[in-house]
């Protein structure tokens, strides 16, 4: 059965059939991304590269799968294929690979020179008002 959906004509067929139930299931996962995004961009207590990155992932993201699903539901000939639509879920998750070894590694580093910055500052003179 897995058989079939690894063939190249499934995956390169100019059309895709269109199907409602799919269509909505795929248009609520798009627009949660979009609604996560915007969230994000009125969150203060995240790290900013972090923020900006997991923004620009949910934002982009949400608007080409927006894209492509509708694209797949008007029958669209090769922009609504499904190997765009597997080509997206591939990117998404080397992208999502890719902000996780951000998280782990360099964010770590920025924290803690920030903080050390915050510390040097705190026992800085004031600035004296006139």
């Amino acid at each position: 059965m897995l058989q079939n959906y690894l063939t190249t004509e499934y995956l390169f067929s100019a059309v895709a059939p269109s199907n409602q139930k799919l269509f909505l299931i795929l248009v609520g996962f798009f627009l949660l991304f979009i609604i996560i995004s915007v969230f994000l961009g009125f969150n203060q207590s995240i790290h900013k590269g972090l923020k900006s990155r997991l923004f620009n992932f949910f934002l982009t993201i949400g608007i080409l799968g927006l894209l492509i699903s509708f694209f797949r539901y008007e029958s669209i000939a090769y922009v609504g294929a499904r190997v765009v639509m597997l080509t997206l879920f591939v990117a998404t998750v080397i992208w999502y690979f890719v902000i996780t070894i951000y998280s782990l590694t360099k964010m770590q580093s920025e924290i803690r020179i920030i903080k050390n910055h915050e510390r040097y500052v705190q026992y800085l003179p004031k600035k004296k008002r006139k």
